[in-house]
């Protein structure tokens, strides 16, 4: 896939707003977390909440969360085959004048799709760049996490598309695209619902 899938109004309202009422209750479980793309960056911090993981459920929210996969499964066109992760992340509010995205990266050393679900209204778009993972090593073979941390510090990345977070959004590509998630200028939070899988 090399497309960019993008789809409005992904699930029925009253789920789309259940899911909304859910992330913001006060006893939802969060953990802070020194960088949402990779603990080898260590500049992009936030919240996260991992609700599914390679090795099945991983918290007593996943059972709500589920039916957003047969969704995702109905905007992409194809069944999925596996499931690799589901993880809530929440961005807050910066004032950083030369902010512009958080590190460019990949959520997987393997082949697999990332599909954005957008929980809430904000502004911080998804940035999906040009750049493939294929593209630091052919076929991705002998990746590790020090060679794309020299990858990501010596490139200058080019931009194919931009994901905005508009509620009941969904943005799906080709995980081993380099992406980057964007902290909210003008919104006190970001929440994004990110389902990695093929």
């Amino acid at each position: 896939m090399t497309e960019i899938i993008k789809t409005n109004d992904l699930l029925p309202p009253g789920y789309a707003d259940a899911i909304e009422h859910d992330l913001t209750r006060t006893n939802f479980l969060w953990s802070y977390i020194d960088d949402v793309t990779s603990m080898y960056f260590g500049n992009n911090s936030g919240m996260s909440h991992v609700a599914f993981d390679t090795g099945g459920p991983m918290s007593e929210w996943f059972p709500f969360i589920k039916p957003l996969i047969y969704s995702i499964e109905q905007a992409h066109k194809q069944k999925l085959e596996k499931l690799f992760r589901i993880r809530v992340g929440f961005l807050t509010q910066t004032d950083q004048p030369k902010y512009e995205y958080n590190t460019p990266h990949v959520d997987f050393l393997w082949p697999h799709y990332t599909a954005c679900y957008y929980v809430n209204d904000s502004d911080g778009d998804t940035m999906v760049f040009d750049q493939k993972l294929t593209d630091v090593t052919p076929e991705a073979i002998g990746i590790n996490e020090t060679i794309l941390k020299d990858y990501t510090d010596k490139t200058n990345f080019t931009i194919a598309d931009q994901c905005s977070p508009r509620k009941n959004s969904l943005c799906i590509f080709d995980g081993y695209r380099f992406h980057a998630s964007t902290k909210p200028r003008h919104h006190n939070r970001r929440l994004v619902i990110t389902v990695n899988y093929i």
